[in-house]
């Protein structure tokens, strides 16, 4: 609360004794309005041209409402007098009625309004205190009541907002309590249990996460180490808290409920273990809903942890101040209508991203879908509207729900095209819509959104039984067993280390949804109650829950389940597992969609926690989607291929369709080899119907993803058609201010990258060029070969060039995985003892090695490097930098690491090795030298061998948005002479004795049908081998066409005019293009 406002407050509270008439009721709170807003009011309730003429206060004389609703002067104040001024001024305005905001006051209570329908409707009287004040003053500001909208959200609960600061705050100091407290531990188990599950964030620096950490707006002054963690779970509480109060108030808004606002029910009662309680029953607990016949909507346990923590008295007075402010905020908010932020939909999406800062979100995987995405994603479909009203879809990993509220709108805009009623309409978004997801905030999100979709028309059908079928549900390792399988009992685990539940139960119970509510509804009061498993089975066949015969058959798996229940119930961890259990199997009894869509999380196999790993690895290898090669990345599958399989494997229809927002490199890497083998089991297949590949534009605002939307579907023994349906995306030419066309690079256009996520699907197709491409593997033998994307026709034109190289392979630089050590400049030499002064470039790396450091080492250590893509042009080759490299071992094999030893000591190169020593720390903590080279000397590097000393080197880079290669050859070492480049790791290369081979195939790599192919079927930021897919031509010196192509080459790489060079170029383009030409026609006459 600010000064001024207290002093409002501390105004009224001091007169409020002495006054005696309405009049001086009136005068006395005028005087602490202006105070608290610090301007002038009108007094005079007749002129009605004040700035602040939405909100109409009716005063009355002290005490004359008796603290009754039903009292005649309350009556008179709301019906007589605030119904009749509402209605005149909406008429006057031209404004819908339900804006204004109408305050009754009697000096000792307070009581709120609106118009509905022609009729006014109160809220309870809440008597004078420092919060109703401020509620007040809060409407008064608002000037009308607010629209649920993102922004405005953000301001009023966003941590730049005193209230939602001031909560969390509160929240972080009673979370820190209670983790510091040595009594009862449900607390810190829940928290401990979120943290595992659902709080790691990875690949954030100590730098990243301060910056993080004090964009929260609130101090944790418990433990360091978890300080991240304790603010996001305080965030995510706080979020989750106000979601369920503004479902609450949408219920009710819409007539459904028996109260007109669960807030102001909520702020009129004094008692703070009464407020406690009403929160426990009304909200964490769902009362408030399941009485409107809105089951199952809050069924989470872990952010309803304030309430324990409430039972500290200190912590109780704090919290309860809290949220009566936050509950006061919110009273001035509008339900009945959501109106759109912008143009998005999806409100607490929104709010999400400005609570959680970017970098955070991103270390959590969490990119939520821009709303033309989502539009788009759902229109692959193809559906009509017969289809429509009749599908079944599935977002298996929903987030906030985006995908639901677009499928949501085009079955609701289908039913009514049909002619169908409220009712027939909700029962059918309820059954055909479904949202999985394994984090319980993202459950609440969706729900809350999925019940602002649909609250109008359930305002129509008072009095439904309605059950959101949003699930806590995980879409990779889930207890749905296989639509053939014919195992007779279901396991699956449960939670984190911490509670590690291992439920045993019968499939048939799974299977049999409505009998496993009813068996859960009973063991968790039983749980409650403290029983033991015994009388539980003796209940639920007196209940008639389960027959006898049931009970005995199912009692050893039921009972080991309620065990483990029972057990954790006894270290406090009450009235959550039951809930939890019931959530995941009932994604068990979903059963088949027609459609799968959504945007499944980009994390890396290895950011994810272990605990996971561990459980999900069998179901993850029992669809063999990891890469045959080893160091290929396999183990860094993104999470989002394993989804994929998983989804359509236990809920996706034969012959539904699959549309997925994926990364585009699954189609290309080769760490998705296993992925597109498409093999979903014995005798499903995953077949892919198109790709829309966005991958040049930058479709999230905070990520620079290579995007793609893929259309799959499921069929026995099914065989994919190539050519395959691809589009590639690109944005429209960008100008100038007088129309004319910007330049890139290479003269090439600037094109439009980033979109507005804020666009609609109709607005983003105006701002691109979609291009038709068809994919093809690039090879008939390799089952998941990678795909080349290429224009139609080109490649069945060129398909003879495609294939294994059988005389040159592409090799990859040296990896050092510390190039502030290894890369450095030479700044004095000393040729009598052949040794030089270097100095490191501790820049190089995200290791903090510390300033610069000169050290005087043996000049025979070194090597000329070639770095990076900045040092080639086509068929040139200038360093940006003369930068040199030490190679302490020749190979990765034993005999050579031994001669490396050997060769660097106290006795043999001392420099180089006291060098080495001191940054001995860094290298021994290198990831490939831990994880590769264990026994190595602790100098040793990677990827390195006879071919790395070749005179001739034919190199490219790795990561290039235009191929280039040139010839690389020998520099100068000061000190010691000439020498052989060395190529970094970002560069790959093929190793030559002579010269004109390497010219020679330097000159066809500048061929626009080979460049062609290359790019075709590489990831952009992965240009690896590219001769293992490409067969080209071996140089014959014999051949005139050959030694003048080579001749050529070597031409362009001693020119050092750019401009003469580029003609050269040009003729060597020619050149090559009609010598790849004769061959393919060669080829193909073969072949015939």
């Amino acid at each position: 609360m600010d000064t001024n406002t207290k002093k409002g407050y501390d105004l009224i509270n001091r007169r409020c004794k002495q006054w005696v008439n309405e009049e001086e009721v009136r005068h006395v709170w005028m005087k602490g309005l202006e105070e608290a807003l610090q301007i002038d009011l009108d007094a005079e309730r007749a002129k009605r041209d004040s700035s602040y003429n939405n909100v109409i206060i009716e005063f009355k004389g002290p005490g004359l409402f008796k603290g009754n609703e039903t009292s005649p002067k309350f009556i008179e104040a709301t019906e007589g007098r605030l119904l009749k001024y509402i209605q005149r001024l909406a008429a006057e305005q031209g404004m819908d009625e339900k804006d204004y905001i109408g305050i009754a006051i009697d000096g000792d209570h307070v009581g709120f309004a609106q118009v509905q329908e022609g009729k006014i409707i109160h809220q309870p009287l809440m008597p004078f205190s420092i919060i109703t004040f401020q509620m007040v003053v809060d409407a008064l500001k608002a000037n009308f009541r607010r629209a649920i909208t993102s922004e405005n959200l953000a301001e009023d609960f966003g941590h730049l907002s005193t209230t939602g600061r001031e909560f969390m705050q509160v929240l972080s100091d009673a979370l820190e309590d209670a983790l510091g407290q040595s009594g009862n531990r449900k607390i810190k188990m829940l928290f401990e249990e979120w943290a595992t599950l659902y709080g790691q964030a990875a690949d954030l620096s100590i730098q990243q996460r301060k910056k993080i950490s004090g964009s929260l707006g609130f101090d944790f002054n418990g433990p360091a180490y978890i300080d991240l963690p304790a603010k996001l779970f305080v965030t995510h509480t706080f979020h989750s808290l106000l979601m369920k109060l503004i479902a609450a108030e949408i219920v009710a808004a819409h007539g459904m409920a028996s109260s007109a606002s669960l807030i102001h029910e909520l702020l009129a009662i004094d008692n703070n273990e009464a407020l406690i309680a009403a929160l426990r029953a009304d909200v964490e607990h769902g009362g408030f809903f399941n009485a409107v016949g809105l089951h199952g909507f809050v069924e989470e346990a872990i952010f309803s942890w304030y309430l324990d923590a409430a039972s500290k008295r200190t912590v109780r007075s704090s919290l309860c101040l809290a949220i009566r402010t936050l509950l006061a905020q919110l009273s001035v908010y509008r339900f009945d209508t959501i109106k759109k932020a912008g143009r998005s939909r999806d409100v607490l999406r929104d709010f999400y991203q400005d609570l959680v800062p970017e970098g955070l979100r991103k270390s959590l995987g969490e990119f939520y879908t821009p709303d033309w995405l989502v539009e788009h994603a759902v229109a692959k479909l193809g559906y009509n509207d017969a289809k429509w009203l009749a599908a079944r879809l599935l977002d298996p990993t929903c987030g906030s729900g985006s995908f639901l509220l677009e499928a949501i709108e085009q079955k609701r805009r289908a039913a009514l095209a049909a002619g169908w009623n409220a009712d027939r309409t909700v029962e059918m978004l309820t059954t055909t819509i479904w949202g999985f997801d394994l984090n319980p905030l993202a459950v609440q999100s969706s729900r809350v959104n999925f019940l602002i979709a649909i609250a109008d028309l359930l305002q129509q059908c008072k009095g439904k039984d309605v059950e959101i079928p949003v699930l806590l549900a995980d879409a990779v390792y889930s207890p749905a067993p296989p639509p053939d399988g014919d195992q007779t009992v279901i396991e699956y685990s449960i939670g984190s280390e911490h509670a590690n539940l291992q439920v045993v139960l019968p499939t048939e119970l799974v299977r049999d949804r409505v009998l496993l509510d009813q068996v859960f509804q009973l063991m968790g009061m039983e749980v409650e109650n403290d029983t033991e498993y015994p009388a539980v089975a003796k209940e639920m066949i007196k209940s008639g829950v389960l027959s006898k015969a049931q009970s005995d058959e199912w009692q050893v798996h039921l009972k080991e389940t309620y065990d483990q229940v029972l057990a954790l119930h006894r270290q406090n961890w009450n009235g959550i597992w039951f809930r939890i259990v019931r959530n995941f199997f009932w994604s068990a009894t979903a059963g088949q969609f027609d459609a799968i869509v959504g945007n499944p999380p980009w994390v890396r196999w290895s950011n994810l926690p272990e605990a996971y790993r561990n459980r999900a690895k069998p179901t993850c290898e029992k669809y063999a989607i990891f890469s045959d090669t080893k160091f290929h990345g396999g183990n860094e599958l993104d999470i989002s291929a394993m989804i994929t399989y998983t989804t359509a494997d236990k809920w996706l229809v034969e012959g539904g369709r699959l549309v997925f927002i994926i990364t585009q490199t699954v189609f290309q890497s080769p760490s998705s080899q296993g992925f597109r083998r498409f093999r979903i089991n014995v005798t499903d297949r995953l077949v892919p119907l198109s790709v829309d590949d966005m991958k040049d534009l930058k479709p999230f605002p905070d990520a620079a993803n290579k995007t793609a939307v893929a259309m799959f579907t499921k069929k026995i023994q099914g065989v994919t058609a190539y050519p395959l349906d691809y589009r590639v995306w690109f944005g429209k030419p960008k100008s100038d201010s007088a129309g004319n066309p910007k330049k890139g690079r290479g003269g090439l256009p600037q094109r439009l990258k980033a979109i507005d996520p804020r666009l609609h699907r109709s607005d983003v197709l105006g701002l691109v060029d979609v291009i038709q491409m068809e994919a093809n593997p690039v090879s008939d033998t390799m089952e998941g070969a990678p795909w080349a994307v290429m224009k139609p026709g080109h490649f069945a034109a060129y398909k003879s060039l495609f294939g294994p190289s059988t005389w040159v392979n592409g090799r990859k630089g040296i990896t050092t995985d510390l190039n502030g050590v290894y890369f450095v400049e030479v700044i004095d030499s000393n040729s009598a003892d052949k040794t030089v002064k270097i100095r490191t470039r501790p820049q190089e790396g995200k290791t903090d090695l510390g300033k610069p450091r000169d050290f005087w080492v043996e000049a025979d250590s070194l090597y000329p490097l070639a770095k990076g893509a900045g040092d080639l042009h086509p068929c040139y080759f200038l360093p940006e930098n003369n930068l040199y490299t030490f190679v302490p071992n020749k190979g990765i094999n034993r005999a050579s690491l031994d001669i490396a030893a050997v060769s660097y000591s106290t006795h043999t190169n001392p420099k180089t090795f006291n060098f080495f020593k001191a940054y001995e720390f860094f290298l021994e903590s290198r990831s490939t030298f831990r994880t590769r080279m264990k026994g190595a000397p602790f100098f040793s590097i990677y990827n390195v061998g006879d071919y790395t000393f070749s005179p001739y080197k034919v190199v490219w880079a790795e990561m290039t948005g235009d191929f280039a290669a040139a010839v690389v050859a020998s520099g100068v070492v000061p000190g010691y002479g000439s020498r052989v480049y060395v190529p970094d790791h970002k560069l790959y290369f093929a190793d030559f004795k002579e010269p004109e081979p390497a010219y020679f195939l330097c000159g066809l790599l500048h061929s626009e049908i080979v460049k062609e192919m290359i790019e075709a079927h590489n990831v952009a930021t992965n240009m690896g081998d590219i001769f293992k897919h490409v067969s080209l031509p071996l140089f014959d010196p014999l051949n005139s066409a050959h030694t003048d192509l080579a001749n050529l080459v070597k031409q362009a790489h001693g020119e050092h005019d750019a401009e003469i060079r580029s003609r050269t170029v040009i003729k060597v383009r020619n050149s090559a293009a009609k010598l790849i030409e004769e061959e393919i026609m060669q080829r193909n006459q073969s072949i015939c």
